[in-house]
């Protein structure tokens, strides 16, 4: 019930033809019914007898005050049809002394109506209903035979007939009313949350009713709200996060530039005893050299992999023979790294491609490459670097198996999304998996055709 439920909901307009349906077919049901109680009150004895004889009466009276105020003649056609027109379910002729003055049959407006009705074509008329009756009319000039018989069942049928159609019409449009209505409320509802949102009460949920448009949005709203709500969580980490690595390497940096500088200071005095002493000096300062550039490297990836607009302008990308340019950088970085006893499988695609990029940028992401290579690999297994090529791609894959235990830590851990914010800045992308073991990532850059 609930799925069929859903699948009759999830269009207003499903929604709104159903509910015409249901409201045309309701109304038709209402009517067919109100019809059948408008039969059985035109078949009634009381229709019949009581409530078509009462209306007679009171029109045979109505007639005689109408002669008698206008002082009308029996053989005055005219007048007494005019009457008849206001009377029209009222039929009779006027006849004295067995000369027919008025028939009911006849326009006498018109000059070219005939006014010699037969006998057979009267009596006929008159036989036509049982319940015709015979009054005596006092008219100006005398009085008159009036044969009269009516058709007040029929007006009466015909009367409670646009009754029932106008109940059946007004139920439609209640039902009709009451979706819409319901509809309408529910996007005020909607309306009003938005508003809520707008003034900064991000807690504030939407409700969701039923499965149709409105509420698609109204669920998008709130997907939008929560997205919006983790966006402003995850900015407060970052600012906290970031305010939290400045000052460390604010207070990391200053104390291997002291030593830097006070054994600088202590060369510069030449206040050394011998040769050794002086190399063990330079060799301290060096030290203190690399440290400082390691933390100013990692303080750079960070304030990178965190940048809003990653894009690089077209100007600052240069063309480059794929192959040729990722090959002289690879063989600039595996020489130390296969002195500490790695080994790399180089896999070279079939066809040559282009690329272009920033090749700072490009250098920066193979300097974190085989720095986590060296960091994570085993070096016990070879690393696998494959090139794939395809219509639109050109995909740099390394892939190589994860040390038990890392030979450094790195503190501030976003080496890898320092990798995708430099690959977006090339218009490319990152994906890295680990699976049985082996870490997997793939670089993808966009070819030139």
């Amino acid at each position: 019930m609930r799925k069929l439920r859903k699948l009759t909901t999830k269009s207003l307009y499903i929604e709104l033809w159903l509910t015409i349906g249901f409201a045309l077919l309701t109304g038709l049901v209402i009517y067919l019914l109100l019809q059948q109680v408008n039969v059985a009150i035109f078949s009634s004895k009381w229709s019949s007898k009581e409530y078509a004889a009462n209306r007679l009466e009171k029109s045979v009276e109505d007639f005689k005050e109408y002669i008698a105020k206008n002082d009308i003649a029996g053989n005055d056609p005219l007048s007494i049809q005019a009457w008849g027109t206001q009377n029209p379910y009222v039929y009779f002729y006027i006849e004295k002394d067995g000369k027919t003055t008025y028939n009911f049959l006849v326009d006498y407006t018109d000059p070219d109506s005939d006014y010699n009705i037969s006998d057979e074509e009267l009596e006929e008329s008159y036989e036509y209903n049982p319940y015709a009756k015979e009054y005596t009319i006092d008219f100006a000039d005398g009085q008159y035979i009036m044969h009269v018989f009516e058709d007040f069942q029929y007006d009466l049928y015909n009367k409670i007939h646009i009754i029932n159609l106008f109940i059946a019409a007004i139920i439609i449009i209640t039902i009709i009313t009451i979706l819409v209505r319901k509809k309408i409320h529910y996007i005020k509802e909607v309306t009003s949350g938005i508003n809520i949102l707008e003034g900064g009460d991000l807690n504030y949920n939407i409700p969701v009713k039923g499965y149709d448009e409105i509420a698609n949005v109204a669920t998008s709203l709130n997907s939008m709200r929560i997205a919006v709500i983790q966006q402003m969580e995850n900015e407060k980490k970052a600012l906290q996060a970031n305010n939290s690595l400045v000052t460390a390497l604010s207070h990391d940096l200053r104390t291997p530039l002291t030593t830097q500088m006070g054994y600088l200071e202590i060369l510069k005095e030449h206040h050394y005893n011998s040769p050794e002493e002086m190399d063990k000096y330079l060799s301290t300062a060096l030290d203190t050299c690399h440290q400082i550039k390691e933390m100013s490297d990692r303080l750079f990836e960070y304030f990178l992999a965190f940048d809003p607009n990653p894009k690089r302008a077209d100007d600052a990308l240069e063309e480059f023979n794929g192959m040729e340019f990722f090959m002289q950088i690879i063989s600039e970085l595996t020489p130390p790294l296969m002195e500490q006893g790695f080994r790399f499988d180089v896999k070279e695609p079939s066809e040559s491609f282009t690329i272009k990029v920033n090749a700072d940028d490009i250098l920066r992401i193979f300097n974190n490459v085989f720095t986590n290579i060296d960091k994570y690999a085993d070096e016990s297994s070879p690393v696998e670097i494959s090139f794939v090529k395809d219509e639109t791609r050109a995909i740099v894959t390394f892939t190589n198996t994860i040390r038990t235990e890392p030979r450094k830590n790195e503190s501030a851990k976003i080496g890898l999304i320092s990798i995708s914010s430099l690959m977006k800045r090339q218009g490319g992308s990152s994906f890295t998996r680990t699976s049985n073991n082996k870490f997997t990532l793939e670089l993808k850059f966009p070819i030139q055709s």
